[in-house]
């Protein structure tokens, strides 16, 4: 039974889902490929279609409540400036609206969809790439193309650190609210109830650093030997390379014909 338990380590780790188990450098890939697409094409409709198609593929995987909780914030703020700011302030030759400085036109209407679009598209990517790819299995597969383990390991503490940094915000908070300090309500409540947990924060991240640092010297981390993992990616099926050739054959075609049409 231990071997099978120890065998079952060189197996590899699937999460039973089409998408997640997609290689994590081609979900960058194709992620990457979309958002340059809506930059290249003008039309004002094409972020908001990739906004529907995002929507389904986080559907898909299995992540379409973690995506829309942050999509939605990015899509009514950031969307909802841009689209504001570009149509109350480009010029057209329709005006449906003006008052002093601010003049409404049908063109500056789609501009600003299309702004918007273009901007939250973008976003929308970064957000399903970081929301069906898990960081330690990118950083593996950055290792396996070259990238040293120092750098992955730095890029997967980073990413680490503003999780670990945002739990135990949540935890000091929590018992300062045991404690009896108000920790809700009008703006100013709240700065002063989270001035006191910026102490208590930063101690115990120079302790965890401290705590990784003996951790990562006691298995010899910085040894000059390869090194071994204790999970395995599965091999890109030929399809999925296939898939992923065609998308960035398609990337150019629209590039030149984007010169082209110019």
């Amino acid at each position: 039974m231990d071997l099978d338990f120890a065998y079952s380590f060189k197996n590899p780790q699937l999460y039973k889902n089409w998408l997640m188990d997609v290689n994590p450098l081609n979900k960058l890939n194709f992620c990457a490929v979309m958002a340059a697409v809506g930059f290249i094409l003008p039309y004002w409709w094409i972020g908001y279609a990739m906004m529907a198609g995002y929507l389904i593929l986080a559907a898909s995987a299995g992540k379409f409540g973690p995506f829309f909780k942050m999509f939605y914030k990015v899509f009514l703020l950031v969307g909802a400036i841009l689209f504001l700011m570009r149509a109350m302030f480009t010029e057209g030759s329709t005006i449906l609206f003006s008052w002093g400085n601010i003049h409404v036109s049908v063109e500056s209407i789609f501009y600003g969809l299309r702004v918007a679009g273009t901007v939250v598209a973008f976003c929308a990517a970064v957000i399903l790439f970081y929301n069906i790819t898990p960081m330690r299995d990118l950083m593996y597969s950055l290792e396996r193309v070259g990238v040293s383990h120092e750098t992955s390991y730095i890029c997967l503490a980073s990413m680490q650190a503003i999780t670990d940094l945002g739990e135990s915000s949540k935890v000091i908070m929590d018992s300062q609210k045991a404690r009896g300090i108000e920790t809700e309500g009008g703006l100013i409540s709240r700065m002063k109830a989270f001035i006191p947990i910026i102490g208590p924060l930063v101690l115990g991240a120079i302790s965890n650093t401290e705590e990784k640092s003996i951790a990562m010297d006691a298995r010899a981390f910085s040894a000059p030997v390869k090194h071994t993992f204790l999970r395995e990616l599965r091999k890109t099926p030929a399809a999925e390379k296939a898939v992923i050739i065609l998308i960035d054959l398609a990337l150019v075609a629209v590039i030149v014909g984007r010169v082209i049409w110019l």
